[in-house]
């Protein structure tokens, strides 16, 4: 039997690069299970290790998508307790294609309660803003998000309020994402905003970049020495330009994380990630066929877009 994949084989846009291909299904390694996929998520951390940004963490070719929800259709021996539930298909092949193989050690199970589209969501973005927060506690603090607008800023910020962050707020580039973020306590501050940036940036005890370059640059030269810059994504393309003296910088990226989790752990998240998250505001979906593939390439760089896109890989 066939399947069918996104991936690439060099690096560059992924407009440009990525591509369909039909691949021949082998058969299954002991301690595998086979999943068919349902939803998958366009991310720009899907995105981005396409154009060879982390190029050193990956190799080619490779199917693209870190996440997703399935459903198990085929398992090995030992392994029948799984035949049929949904699954986090993670920590395996790339989840753009109709059907993966994975290892049954780090297969999450998907409760009742937990509907297709949130479980689809349910990885990236929450565990690294789980993750983020248990490093860097935020109680009592004041904390500031960049790219206020994203998932996993989204997250930080409501569970930061939660876990007794003095205030958050969040720097964003339309203010078409204004109001969705007042509603959810968290004050928008324009990225062009130099004075308020400035000032929010001075008072801030916490900052969870994930832009770099210029934006967190200003920022960082306005931080208390005693205030800490969580760097853990990239959306610029361009580093953080620091020097001693400034506020200090730490990078946390989940792929270096996920070794420290053993499979208690790796469970243990995901427990606690089954209880935030039905009481958590998330955007809403715009889901497509997986065939329209280059459409939600597109989608994803609509200035101002609210819908968090999912791929449809139901045939």
């Amino acid at each position: 039997m066939n399947k069918y994949c996104i991936r690439y084989d060099r690096y560059g846009q992924p407009e440009f690069v990525l591509h369909l291909q039909t691949l021949a299904q082998m058969a299954l390694n002991p301690g595998q299970v086979r999943a068919s996929m349902r939803y998958a998520p366009v991310n720009p951390s899907d995105l981005i290790p396409v154009t060879g940004a982390y190029r050193h963490r990956t190799r080619l070719p490779c199917v693209a998508g870190y996440e997703g929800v399935a459903t198990v259709t085929d398992v090995s021996t030992g392994l029948e307790r799984w035949s049929g539930r949904r699954i986090l298909p993670l920590r395996g092949e790339g989840t753009w294609q109709t059907a993966l193989d994975l290892d049954s050690r780090w297969l999450v199970a998907v409760p009742d309660e937990i509907d297709d589209t949130l479980a689809a969501r349910g990885y990236i973005n929450p565990l690294t803003a789980l993750l983020m927060l248990r490093r860097w506690p935020v109680r009592d603090k004041r904390v500031v998000l960049t790219a206020a607008s994203s998932s996993c800023a989204g997250l930080l910020g409501q569970w930061a309020l939660r876990m007794g962050a003095r205030s958050v707020s969040g720097v964003i580039r339309s203010p078409a994402h204004a109001e969705r973020l007042s509603r959810l306590g968290v004050y928008p501050v324009m990225a062009q905003d130099l004075a308020t940036l400035q000032l929010i940036s001075h008072e801030a005890d916490v900052v969870f970049d994930a832009v770099g370059g210029e934006l967190a640059t200003l920022m960082l030269q306005a931080l208390s020495p005693s205030a800490v810059l969580i760097s853990y994504g990239l959306l610029s393309g361009q580093p953080v330009s620091y020097r001693r003296g400034q506020a200090k910088v730490v990078k946390f990226h989940l792929r270096e994380a996920l070794p420290l989790l053993d499979e208690v752990a790796w469970q243990a998240a995901f427990s606690e990630l089954w209880r935030l998250l039905p009481q958590t505001v998330l955007p809403p979906v715009r889901i497509l066929p997986w065939r329209q593939w280059r459409l939600a390439l597109e989608a994803v760089r609509e200035v101002g877009r609210a819908e968090k896109i999912l791929l449809d890989f139901a045939e």
